[in-house]
C-alpha cells in the first residue's frame, strides 16, 4: 500500500504528508489536535495545495529540513501569505543565502500548541540538514530513504551523512516511522537492517559517493 500522501491522526497530532511535483518531494503539515495551532515543514513545489491542507488551522512556523530548490520552490509564497516565522539550520542559512526568523539548533524543540518536536541536525546531504522527532516518528529530509542516504556530492560528504546515520536516525526506537524528503516512508527497524548488510559488504568504497544504494 502507498503511503505517499496520508492523513492521521496520533493522541496529540493530526498529521498530514502531501506528495507534490515531479520529484515527489513530501511537505509536512503538523496540527495539534487540542489548540489547531499547525506548522509547515518543507514548502516544495505547490502553495495552493499546502495552504489549502492548512485550512481551519493556525500556522505558526515554517520549518525547513533543509534548502535545496526542489524544498524550498513555493517558500516565498507560502511564507509570503502566511505571514509566519522561518526556522532553518544556521548552516543552511549560510550555504543558500536565506534570510530565516530563527535557528534550528539540534536537540532543542519547537512548540505549537501543546506539541513539541525536536530538532535533530543531520550534516551530509545538505550541510544544516535536521530532521524532526517526536516519539514513534521522524521527518528525516534528504537524510535516508528506503533504499539509500541521501545524494551526496564527494565522499566526505558520503562518510559524514553515514555518520550522521548511524548516529542520529538508528539511535531512535526501532519501531520508529521514518518519513523522507521523497517518496515512501521506511523505519528505522529495516533501515538498521539494509545499512548493517551495506557495510558487511564492504561499503563504502573508496570514493564512493552520489546515489548510493543500500543493495
Amino acid at each position: 500500500m502507498s503511503n505517499l500522501n496520508q492523513n492521521f491522526d496520533t493522541e496529540t497530532i493530526n498529521f498530514q504528508k502531501l506528495n507534490l511535483g515531479p520529484y515527489s518531494n513530501n511537505v509536512y503539515i503538523l496540527t495539534c489536535k487540542k489548540s489547531k495551532k499547525s506548522i509547515i515543514i518543507d514548502t516544495s513545489h505547490s502553495s495552493k495545495d499546502i495552504l489549502s491542507a492548512c485550512k481551519g488551522t493556525e500556522v505558526q512556523f515554517i520549518l525547513q529540513t533543509h534548502c535545496h530548490g526542489d524544498h524550498i520552490d513555493a517558500l516565498d509564497e507560502v511564507r509570503e501569505i502566511t505571514g509566519v516565522p522561518l526556522g532553518l539550520h544556521k548552516k543552511d542559512k549560510e550555504e543558500f543565502g536565506i534570510t530565516s526568523d530563527f535557528e534550528l539548533k539540534d536537540g532543542e524543540f519547537v512548540s505549537f500548541g501543546d506539541v513539541s518536536i525536536k530538532c535533530v541536525h543531520t550534516p551530509g546531504h545538505s550541510k544544516g540538514m535536521t530532521m524532526f522527532y517526536f516519539p514513534g516518528h521522524c521527518i528525516c529530509g534528504d537524510t535516508i530513504f528506503p533504499g539509500g542516504p541521501g545524494k551526496t556530492w564527494s565522499h566526505e560528504q558520503l562518510l559524514q551523512l553515514l555518520k550522521s546515520i548511524k548516529e542520529k536516525v538508528l539511535t531512535l526506537p526501532k519501531e520508529t516511522i521514518l518519513y523522507p524528503g521523497h517518496g515512501e516512508n521506511t523505519t528505522v527497524a529495516k533501515s538498521k537492517i539494509l545499512v548493517s548488510k551495506y557495510e558487511l559488504n564492504g561499503n563504502p568504497q573508496k570514493e564512493d559517493f552520489g546515489d548510493i544504494t543500500w543493495e
